[in-house]
Parts: C-alpha cells; structure tokens; sequence
C-alpha cells in the first residue's frame, strides 16, 4: 500500500513537471482520482491532502485538479462521489495560499454545504406543518427505522414525476405498510399557497417549513430539487442530496435484506 501511496504522489510531481513545459492532459488527473477514490478512505483522504500539497506548486495544475474534484466527487450522481474526498480537497483549498480571495471565499461556501449532515452524523431538525394540521411538527418526532425526507418544489417537473415514481415504488411502498419507513416531503421555499393547492400521495407526510429556517439558516445543502435525505432509525444520515430515486431503493431493498 505504501509503494501504491508513493508511486501515486509521484506521478503527481511528474505530471506538475509536464504541465510547465506544455497542456496537461485531463484524463490523467481522471485516472488518479479513480485509483484515489479506490483505496481506503483514511489513505485516500491522506493522499488526496497530499497531492493538493504537491501540486500547490503549480498553481495551474492546482485549479485543475480542483475543478474536476469538485465534478467527480461532489456529484452525488458521478461513479466517483466521496464526500469525504471532496471535504478533504475543499479544506486545502480554503487554508492554503494558492488561491486568489474570491477563489477562496467560493470554496468556503462549498466547504460550509458539504460539512452540512454528513453522511453518518445526527440529520439537522426543522419544523414543519401539514396541509390539515395547523399544529408545528418536527422532524425530531418521527420514529421510524427509516425515514426518507423527499425536499421538492410543486413547481418543479422533476419533482412531479419523482413524486409519482415514489406514490408506485413497490419497496417504498412495502416498507410503508410495515410501519418501518416514513416518507416526509418537505416544501423549503416561501410559496404557501402554491404548496397547499398541490397534492401528494397519501403514502407521505406532505410537509411545508413554516419557519423557512431549512431555506433562510441554510440547514440543508439543497442545490437541486428534487433530492433525497435518508435516515436511520437514530435519525443519522445514511444518504445525502441524492437525486435518484434509483439509487434510494437500492438501498432500502439491501437494508430490507439484512
């Protein structure tokens, strides 16, 4: 593991020493991400600091090693989506010196989102209200071995279609019945009266933050809707800002089979 851990660093250095005679080639920086996001995480977050560091020599290769950290590992979508990675990235970024203010200050905005409800921490509470109920709920109060919090715009076409693939998911659905999933949906933006006039399926909770804290303080990193929030039983976080509905019932049918 060590000569893997060293050999990769210096193709880093090599690839720095290419990059100041002519272009570097992109798909390098690809294929070392992969072998990176291939190892264990704690040598992985190690190597990944590591070669920020040697590639903050070349400030050019250090922009695009950067750049597409950000589209490989922030994209809950990518092949090669690790959280972990990208905080990892983000903080050299944002600590280092090699970047100019406003650089920084856009890398610590993203820093901020992606340390928010990580993977394996306590979900941040909100309050929400129901359609038919003027009473404020919490998402603190709900017990379940799975809860899945759906955030989503009635205005958005996505949403819609996720909506009505979630009201047919069969594994949803089956969880459901057996009282060990609870769907939330939550509407995070100011519209009311659009949200009331929308419906959902009976199968979810249709909720609404009537404090606007989940938009106004910032709680949840929501740069797309729709996006799913997945939870265990102690309300940690098993699944963040994922678009797929594919990939949520994959993992409720992998926990249905424990």
């Amino acid at each position: 593991m060590k000569k893997l851990l060293f050999a990769l660093l210096l193709a880093v250095a090599g690839w720095c020493q290419v990059n100041a005679q002519g272009a570097l080639a992109p798909e390098k920086y690809n294929q070392y991400l992969a072998q990176v996001a291939a190892l264990p995480q704690n040598k992985a977050e190690f190597l990944m600091m590591a070669t920020m560091e040697t590639l903050s020599k070349d400030p050019k290769g250090y922009r695009q090693m950067l750049e597409l950290a950000e589209q490989r590992f922030s994209d809950p979508a990518d092949s090669l989506h690790n959280e972990g990675l990208y905080i990892t990235v983000l903080k050299h970024a944002t600590e280092k010196f090699v970047l100019g203010n406003n650089e920084k200050e856009r890398h610590r905005l993203l820093l901020m989102g992606a340390m928010k409800n990580r993977i394996g921490t306590e979900a941040t509470d909100f309050d929400y209200i129901t359609p038919d109920d003027k009473t404020v709920h919490h998402l603190s109060e709900l017990k379940a071995e799975r809860i899945l919090i759906y955030f989503n715009n009635p205005d958005c076409e996505a949403c819609e279609k996720v909506k009505d693939r979630l009201a047919a998911s069969e594994i949803v659905n089956q969880l459901i019945a057996d009282k060990r999933l609870i769907v939330l949906g939550v509407y995070p933006y100011d519209d009311r009266s659009l949200w009331r006039k929308t419906s959902y399926p009976s199968m979810m909770i249709n909720g609404f933050n009537q404090s606007r804290k989940i938009e106004y303080d910032e709680l949840y990193d929501l740069p797309t809707l729709p996006c799913f929030y997945l939870l265990d039983a102690d309300h940690k976080v098993l699944i963040k800002n994922e678009g797929s509905l594919n990939k949520v019932e994959k993992e409720l049918r992998t926990f249905v089979e424990q």
